[in-house]
């Protein structure tokens, strides 16, 4: 049964990216849904009745919802056509102002999710499938007040890069979708009231759009894709620039 998988699936872009499979990709038999909000899977559900959705509420910032997962694929064995590895979480702030719980949560799904997922889907993955991992333009510079978040960022950037060359062999394709600002509920910007970052003022993305654009990105073979004219610049400036001087920028 052709499947698609899709991380974060509740809201936001991961919600997008669901709404463009089941308008535009015909070819898949199954979508699986994985979120911590069981409730919204549900709703995504029954608001599409005539697509054949399975919602799995699953934590993946927890070890456990990985042999939940696990378990679950050995008992189906789907054949995943697409995989959208989109669970993710950000603050902005001081890192020595955070808590600790929630800066290695943060690590836990923005990273580990995102490992664990991707390898547990892998052996149900066939030539032709291909794996859109969410990054972030935070992944080209170290970003001061999204210190964790950036560094996790970064690794997911190096880690689609890395397993995209390994899994080319099987013509299995991974590109890493790094956009800027979106209108989403993780909300990693401005966070301190009364307090305007540069950041802010950036360039808004359409999530519908960066969603369809991304999956015909992994579908032609992209390694990396930027969405936006100047989060595109951003990305060319970063490899010309030192980062000691990019990091003034990213700090806004």
């Amino acid at each position: 049964m052709k499947t698609a998988v899709v991380t974060g699936a509740s809201s936001g872009l991961g919600k997008e990216f669901v709404v463009e499979l089941i308008e535009n990709h015909p070819e898949l038999d199954e979508i699986w849904l994985i979120a911590r909000r069981k409730e919204r899977l549900e709703g995504i559900k029954q608001k599409y009745p005539k697509t054949k959705i399975r919602a799995i509420p699953l934590d993946l910032a927890k070890d456990e919802s990985y042999a939940e997962f696990e378990k679950l694929l050995k008992e189906a064995k789907p054949d995943i056509k697409i995989l959208v590895s989109n669970a993710g979480v950000g603050t902005r702030g001081n890192f020595d102002e955070k808590d600790l719980g929630s800066q290695l949560n943060m690590i836990n799904l923005n990273a580990k999710g995102c490992v664990a997922i991707t390898r547990l889907c892998l052996p149900y993955m066939r030539k032709g499938s291909c794996i859109v991992e969410t990054c972030s333009v935070c992944s080209f510079v170290p970003n001061p007040k999204m210190a964790v978040y950036s560094g996790t960022k970064a690794l997911v950037l190096y880690f689609s890069r890395a397993i995209r060359r390994e899994l080319k062999p099987r013509g299995v394709n991974v590109c890493a979708l790094c956009p800027g600002n979106m209108a989403s509920e993780m909300a990693i910007l401005g966070e301190e009231e009364g307090k305007k970052s540069i950041v802010n003022k950036l360039p808004y993305l359409d999530m519908k759009k960066v969603a369809r654009n991304s999956l015909k990105a992994v579908q032609r073979g992209r390694a990396v894709y930027t969405p936006g004219a100047f989060y595109k610049f951003y990305r060319v400036a970063s490899k010309i620039f030192p980062h000691k001087f990019m990091i003034l920028f990213a700090e806004g």
